[in-house]
């Protein structure tokens, strides 16, 4: 993680192998994917902000692409004042508090360009119904060129990441695909967390645990101590993983560690 990056720690109560914690442009790529969809904001001409959804896809220098109309609004306005951004928002489990989902607003230039085949090819994977209109002369291709990214992983977590952070970074194929590991681990493996927390977490007192977040490197859960909540990390002994089918297997591994430790206490 940069300097920056960890500007955010201060101020939180975080415990555990922090520094196995993704940087903020990898989760600002792995938050964006390879496309979906995200609110363009451009400037209407007496300097008003305008929002309006897009379908986006991604370059592989991270900058999303967009096929758009001229007769659109947005398209008007980025034409004669090209500052702009795209803000995503990541989903939000069911019963949780929206404002503690990562999102991330990127902000920069909103050019016309000539996206590449494949460029063209992936845009219309992720979205089919574009097919429809992409060669409609009245449609053309536009990308935000990023400038920068002011990423926000929920309360407390926050930095802004330059575009060449966010162009050298790649997307974490284990935290895009964690969603249902996260799910089951919080509804039928609670204890594990709770022992996982107390031994290889490093928090002793922690009296419940969920987790947060699974990226490649490891685990952080959210977990109530007496001196109050805490953000934990524990890193997957093994090092990062490649597969995200491979999670299941670390987090049992994670769990026989633990088991193993309180055992032997």
């Amino acid at each position: 993680m940069t300097d920056t990056n960890r500007q955010h720690l201060t101020s939180l109560r975080i415990v555990g192998d922090v520094a196995t914690l993704p940087s903020h442009a990898e989760l600002i790529r792995t938050l964006v994917g390879q496309g979906g969809f995200g609110t363009l904001t451009t400037t209407t001409p007496d300097g008003h902000p305008y929002g309006s959804l897009v379908a986006y896809s991604v370059l592989d220098d991270g900058s999303p692409l967009a096929c758009i109309s001229d007769l659109a609004e947005h398209t008007r306005f980025a034409t004669e004042n090209p500052a702009a951004g795209l803000f995503v928002a990541g989903s939000t489990p069911n019963g949780g508090d929206p404002m503690d989902a990562p999102r991330v607003s990127l902000v920069g230039e909103l050019e016309r360009c000539s996206p590449s085949p494949a460029d063209i090819e992936r845009h219309l994977a992720h979205h089919p119904g574009a097919s429809e209109y992409v060669g409609w002369p009245d449609f053309g291709w536009w990308t935000l060129s990023i400038a920068s990214g002011r990423f926000v992983g929920g309360f407390g977590i926050m930095s802004w990441v330059g575009g060449d952070e966010i162009a050298a970074a790649s997307p974490d194929p284990v935290a895009a695909a964690s969603g249902g590991a996260i799910e089951h681990m919080n509804a039928d493996h609670l204890d594990a967390s709770l022992s996982i927390v107390r031994t290889l977490g490093g928090l002793a007192d922690a009296t419940t645990a969920r987790v947060r977040d699974i990226d490649r490197a490891g685990v952080t859960f959210a977990a109530d101590a007496p001196g109050g909540w805490h953000f934990v990390r524990v890193a997957f002994a093994g090092g990062p993983l490649t597969d995200p089918g491979d999670v299941r297997s670390a987090v049992v591994e994670l769990t026989h560690r633990a088991r193993a430790l309180e055992g032997a206490s």
